[in-house]
């Protein structure tokens, strides 16, 4: 006889607080409250991520919204020709059908190309003419078909016909940038468009990177050291009395703690007590170039372009003679460690919306209190009196000229205390100028 044993079934114990809750499954004596995981939230769709979504599927399949156009007009004159029993319009879907599959198969495989996207300079000056060239050389083991290469130069596109190629065969494409505007022009990248003569498929290879042509701004050159440009070889006398310089200030009593080397002994025998030499405090002459681009301070784009050109002028001087310097805005200090460098960030430097001469004014004091001369370049919109206003914040001990930039009136400088005030003409009688307002 078979005996069966038979084990009582557990007891449940429901979980404190979820009287009643079912047991999780696998999980014995926990509730669905204390195991429950909310699951991610899910972002709602948005016209950004339906356009990326339509842009995907478009590079996939090869078609241009002209294409899309026409599989619209397909599924729109097959239906009404399926229930208005209309064969004509049954017959265009066919036709227009026939012509976007014809198209989708211009696009299938893929040109092996080497393209090269050459600069003979990167950096030129306003006006001068910027000459490059486009190489395309054939990489497979057959002729190629003609095609096209496009180049994106700034906001246009040049485009390239690219002819039948032999396997190793090379084309090349020489091209001319115009530089009427200062600023950095992008060039590229170069894409080769594989499509239909009607546009309805088309599909773009890129095979460069963006290249940068610096247009850089005209400058003129300054006078030097020895014509007054910077009066001082190892610094400029400050109000600041020292114990130790070079510049001599004057002659004063022996205290305990002088240094004994400063000793004037003529005059210490002339007087009978001992007199020390008392010196001016020299600092190095740094120089402070700031331009003022706010939108309401010029009246044109040529006295903008004007004011530019004379910060690079100042600029490329103080490279020259080894003078530290700095250039700056109301909103950020270009990086000076070159003559190239400066011309580089002043080719990008575009009007802001931020501030005006009074705020330049601020951001020189925050950035560098320290600077021996200040040189503001503004335009004709502050006025010359209210420039003068505002730089009186700077020290007496701070050299100050202010430029503002207006073509039509004549040439004036005018210089009260440590300030000159110029009325800037033209960029050529900018040296002039200078030399004025430094004498």
């Amino acid at each position: 006889m078979t005996q069966t044993q038979v084990t009582a079934a557990p007891t449940v114990t429901p979980t404190a607080g979820v009287l009643g809750a079912p047991e999780l499954p696998g999980v014995p004596g926990e509730s669905p409250a204390s195991g429950w995981q909310l699951p991610d939230s899910v972002e709602p769709p948005s016209l950004a991520g339906v356009r990326g979504a339509i842009r995907r599927t478009s590079d996939l399949v090869g078609l241009t919204p002209a294409g899309w156009t026409a599989l619209v007009v397909v599924l729109v004159a097959a239906s009404l020709g399926l229930v208005l029993h209309w064969q004509e319009l049954v017959l265009v879907a066919v036709m227009v059908l026939v012509l976007v599959v014809v198209a989708v198969a211009f696009t299938i495989g893929r040109p092996r190309f080497a393209v090269r996207l050459d600069l003979e300079s990167s950096r030129v000056r306003v006006g001068e003419t910027a000459h490059g060239a486009l190489a395309v050389r054939n990489q497979a083991v057959r002729r190629s078909l003609p095609s096209r290469l496009d180049l994106p130069v700034g906001e246009q596109v040049a485009s390239f016909g690219v002819p039948t190629l032999a396997a190793g065969a090379e084309h090349e494409e020489q091209f001319v940038v115009p530089t009427d505007r200062r600023g950095v022009i992008l060039l590229g990248p170069v894409q080769s468009v594989q499509g239909d003569p009607f546009a309805l498929a088309g599909r773009a290879t890129r095979w460069t990177q963006v290249a940068e042509l610096f247009v850089h701004p005209l400058t003129v050159d300054l006078p030097g050291r020895h014509t007054g440009f910077v009066h001082d070889l190892e610094g400029h006398a400050s109000n600041q009395l020292t114990n130790s310089d070079m510049s001599f200030h004057a002659l004063r009593e022996y205290v305990p703690g002088d240094d004994r080397r400063h000793i004037h002994w003529r005059s210490s025998a002339r007087t009978g007590q001992l007199m020390v030499r008392q010196f001016e405090e020299s600092r190095q002459s740094r120089v402070a170039v700031a331009l003022d681009t706010s939108p309401q301070s010029y009246l044109t784009d040529e006295e903008f372009e004007l004011a530019v050109s004379a910060v690079g002028s100042v600029a490329l001087q103080c490279v020259r003679e080894d003078n530290p310097f700095a250039v700056m805005t109301q909103t950020a200090s270009l990086p000076a460690v070159g003559a190239l460098r400066v011309l580089d960030e002043l080719a990008r430097v575009e009007q802001s919306s931020r501030g005006g001469v009074l705020a330049l004014v601020r951001a020189v004091q925050n950035r560098e209190p320290g600077a021996s001369i200040v040189v503001l370049v503004t335009g004709s919109g502050q006025g010359l009196e209210s420039l003068r206003r505002a730089v009186r914040a700077f020290d007496v001990d701070t050299r100050v000229i202010a430029l503002a930039t207006q073509p039509d009136a004549e040439l004036s400088v005018r210089t009260v205390a440590n300030t000159t005030v110029v009325r800037l003409d033209d960029l050529a009688n900018l040296p002039r100028a200078m030399r004025r307002a430094m004498a």
